[in-house]
């Protein structure tokens, strides 16, 4: 499976089973279907891993290693940025 089937793959997981909100999961499947995200690799290992953390009450706790909707969403904007560099 390759590192963008594996993306598609938690994202849609995490929608399902974890609350992950829509906007997200149709952001993220958005650059999982341009190929020139493959350029990134460091920041889809990144949001993969946020992904298989996240919880939706994330940050609620003192002590909480979950990712949050917040944290994913500042991954998102990473990928927009080293766009436009």
């Amino acid at each position: 499976m390759s590192l963008l089937e594996e993306l598609c793959q938690a994202v849609r997981e995490q929608h399902r089973d974890g609350g992950l909100p829509d906007e997200l999961l149709a952001s993220i499947l958005s650059l999982a279907e341009n190929p020139a995200a493959l350029q990134q690799q460091d920041l889809i290992k990144r949001l993969l891993e946020q992904l298989r953390n996240f919880d939706l009450y994330a940050g609620a706790a003192c002590f909480s290693d979950a990712n949050s909707v917040q944290d994913i969403q500042k991954t998102i904007s990473l990928f927009s940025q080293v766009r436009r560099a």
